[in-house]
């Protein structure tokens, strides 16, 4: 007979940090970085000891890193190079590519089991055609561009799988545990990575095996739940497209 007294659950670690008056300072992303590590339980281990179910950071896109204005793609990458794939797609969209870059990264901070699974890491930066943007249409025309642009990727590109696609966030994410993000990734250690605000997520899977894709899902909010929700959604979703239309997306 089970108990009337429900247990603790196991699920997900996720948290939110801002400035109340949207200002952007380094200390937001630090404080992100420490309560990411505060929730490193939340996620399983493997046997090394070392690789978790993956962790991740959403930040609004650094200007001092990638320049103000502009988008970022950021990319796992296995197999051929795809940059000319997604050059054709950018040019499809109307977007000039600004710049290729790899993230500086620290492998020491992998498990055996990660490093062995670890793909290519590829950033691009893009910049849209001028355009007015006054009608208060959600999302911007950038944005919808930038959706677009990924949506083709996806479509046009096997072996390059899109991490975040935008001209406002930047996701960095990885299979380890919740307080390697950090050292990971020279990128968040910089002085002058600023942001109004992060999104933290450590993941407990329960029924996908781990993988580098599949660690933090989520592009724009935290998903405090399993894969199979999401893909019960996106199906839902597929199924009703044909009544939704276009709209503004488009």
């Amino acid at each position: 007979m089970r108990s009337a007294v429900r247990p603790e659950l196991d699920a997900c670690g996720i948290g939110f940090v801002a400035d109340a008056e949207a200002r952007p300072s380094r200390s937001i992303v630090a404080a992100a970085i420490g309560g990411l590590a505060c929730v490193k339980h939340r996620g399983a281990v493997a046997a090394d000891a070392r690789s978790a179910d993956g962790s991740g950071l959403l930040t609004p896109i650094p200007a001092a890193l990638f320049g103000a204005g502009h988008g970022v793609a950021s990319l796992f990458v296995r197999g051929p190079d795809p940059r000319r794939a997604i050059e054709a797609a950018a040019a499809a969209e109307g977007l000039e590519l600004v710049d290729w870059r790899v993230p500086p990264t620290d492998e020491a901070h992998l498990g055996d089991s990660a490093r062995a699974s670890q793909p290519a890491m590829l950033q691009v930066t893009f910049t849209g055609p001028p355009h007015p943007d006054g009608n208060g249409s959600f999302p911007p025309a950038d944005e919808r561009r930038a959706y677009r642009f990924r949506r083709r990727i996806e479509a046009t590109t096997e072996n390059a799988y899109v991490v975040s696609c935008s001209f406002r966030t930047i996701v960095y994410k990885g299979l380890f545990v919740g307080d390697e993000l950090g050292r990971f990734y020279a990128d968040l250690r910089a002085d002058d990575l600023d942001a109004r605000y992060a999104i933290f997520h450590q993941r407990y899977s329960t029924n996908t095996f781990p993988s580098w894709r599949l660690a933090q899902p989520f592009g724009f909010v935290a998903h405090n739940g399993e894969i199979n929700t999401v893909r019960a959604n996106r199906e839902a979703m597929r199924g009703r497209r044909a009544d939704l239309g276009a709209g503004s997306w488009w």
